[in-house]
């Protein structure tokens, strides 16, 4: 957002208006309606309303999806990219929407009912490496939680199961097309518990990644199972990243 707006959009969107759902104004979404405050960032998540949240990524998978399309959103927080797969996979497609945070949950089943999203199944889970329960972190907002080994304060962690893409889609035979993948750090268990899925369908994968670590380790692993990866921001440090397969993905 730009210096110009960023004073305006603080005001009106943070202290002004009601915090109730309001309609996008430009691009992919234009139309869908997202209630104000369910996002974290300025202004109550303003920039959604605007085309301007995670703009490449946005469009990068506006572009990519196709009708009946099977898309997993794994790390869906409230809605954002699930009802961005909802419009661009129609009617015959499919959405998973993989999020474990009972906040999020809320404006998540919220938001799908706001815009009449019926080929969206939730999964209120975690995705990781296997079946299990984990200690989940609630971050410094509800758009950064994720999988914490270390945290031990009863304040900002509780429990949260987890699950495998790959018994998701072994429990359901449904196998994605695409996933997005961002998980504040989790990101490497849940390729690995996507291992056969992506072996079996090349799904286009749309990964997040949390530090230089992780960004290493995943695009490592996703070039040894014969994808070629893209960044999809233009920093000189990119974080979003699109990977194929040089096969292309089983349609």
């Amino acid at each position: 957002m730009s210096n110009v707006l960023r004073p305006i959009a603080r005001t009106v969107f943070g202290k002004l208006l009601p915090r109730v759902a309001y309609p996008v104004v430009r691009g992919p979404l234009n139309g869908a309606r997202i209630i104000l405050g369910a996002l974290e960032g300025e202004g109550g998540g303003a920039t959604a309303y605007f085309n301007m949240l995670e703009p490449e990524q946005t469009a990068a998978i506006a572009a990519r999806l196709k009708q009946g399309d099977v898309f997993f959103d794994i790390g869906a927080n409230v809605g954002y990219y699930t009802l961005l797969a909802s419009r661009q996979v129609g009617r015959e497609g499919k959405v998973f929407a993989f999020e474990p945070v009972v906040r999020n949950l809320a404006y998540l089943y919220r938001h799908l009912l706001l815009n009449g999203a019926n080929n969206v199944t939730v999964i209120a889970a975690a995705c990781s490496e296997s079946l299990s329960l984990a200690l989940f972190s609630s971050g410094e907002n509800f758009a950064t939680g994720h999988i914490d080994g270390s945290a031990v304060t009863q304040e900002n962690t509780f429990l949260v199961p987890t699950l495998s893409v790959d018994a998701v889609v072994k429990k359901t035979g449904v196998s994605p097309n695409a996933m997005k993948i961002d998980v504040e750090g989790a990101e490497l268990s849940v390729l690995k518990g996507a291992k056969n899925t992506i072996a079996s369908a090349r799904p286009e994968i749309f990964l997040s990644t949390h530090s230089a670590s992780l960004r290493t380790d995943c695009l490592a692993y996703l070039e040894e199972a014969g994808y070629t990866v893209e960044a999809l921001d233009s920093d000189d440090d990119p974080s979003s990243f699109l990977a194929t397969h040089y096969e292309g993905r089983i349609t």
